[in-house]
């Protein structure tokens, strides 16, 4: 099978259109009906039915199977070329979240060797929504996550590491402070300023957003927890974080747990495709990550 006919294919299936498919890859209507034929000898069936007028056509039943199949069909063999570019160039891209990669590299500050044996990788930051696309598509091949939920994916091998909670931080000066633990709706009519969309936060603020009907305030968003530290140790506003390095030794935050119904998790896991075929350095960190001691101190 020529994975171009498929190509021409699986667009002719979701444009309909033989005009429209041949300007879509710049070649002719021609080359797209005999991309077709091919495919419909192989499989030895009709795979398309044009209409009396020859304006439109349909799928048949053997066609919108083909169409099911095809995009997954693609999106394998991008996968499969990335993956031996990867391997050609002796090259691992490994993905890491900022605060996950914190949480790591702070347990390995007296470990030298094995920072350095990390910074061998290529190491690729962001949020975990995003490393996952880049996981499942074959452009990162191992990366730590974050999720709200134990991470299920049919395509992933997953392993969980940590769970932690998200807590309420304030400063020393908000009228929150003395509290010992506070709902979401309470929290909810002070400003909150959070990580930018795609990190694993937004979703635990959503998902309290959507539970208590409220929905806070939000002036700022960063990437960069330590601005996010440092405003609201300013009290400009409020957040929702995890307990993590940079604000465990930031001066002027005050952490309040979630009361018990308001409580969300951070789960983090290592993830990789389970087609994948794993190389010896890759195989060495996830035993420094099996390994590592994940329980929080104090």
């Amino acid at each position: 099978m020529n994975i171009r006919d498929l190509e021409y294919f699986n667009a002719l299936a979701e444009m309909l259109s033989f005009t429209q498919v041949a300007h879509k890859f710049a070649v002719s209507q021609p080359t797209v009906s005999y991309a077709v034929k091919r495919l419909e000898e192989h499989y030895g069936c009709d795979l398309i039915v044009r209409e009396a007028s020859h304006r439109s056509i349909s799928l048949t039943t053997e066609g919108e199977i083909l169409k099911a199949h095809a995009q997954y069909i693609l999106d394998e063999f991008v996968t499969l070329d990335r993956a031996i570019d990867h391997a050609k160039n002796n090259r691992t891209h490994i993905g890491l979240p900022p605060i996950i990669r914190s949480k790591v590299f702070s347990k390995l500050l007296d470990e030298k060797e094995i920072i350095r044996f990390i910074s061998k990788f290529h190491l690729v930051s962001g949020g975990s929504n995003e490393l996952l696309s880049k996981l499942l598509s074959g452009k990162i091949d191992f990366s730590l996550l974050g999720s709200v939920n134990p991470l299920v994916h049919p395509n992933l091998q997953v392993k969980l590491l940590h769970q932690q909670e998200f807590f309420i931080f304030v400063s020393k000066e908000n009228p929150l402070a003395g509290k010992k633990e506070i709902s979401f709706e309470e929290a909810a009519e002070y400003p909150f300023i959070l990580l930018e969309k795609g990190y694993t936060h937004m979703r635990a603020f959503q998902n309290l957003s959507e539970k208590s009907k409220k929905k806070p305030e939000v002036p700022f968003y960063f990437s960069d927890v330590q601005t996010i530290g440092q405003l609201v140790s300013s009290n400009i506003g409020i957040t929702l974080m995890t307990e993590f390095p940079v604000f465990q030794e930031m001066e002027g935050l005050v952490k309040i747990p979630l009361v018990p119904e308001d409580k969300e998790i951070f789960y983090i896991q290592y993830a990789y495709l389970k087609s994948a075929m794993l190389n010896q350095e890759v195989r060495k960190l996830i035993r420094i990550l099996d390994e590592l001691y994940w329980e929080d101190e104090g």
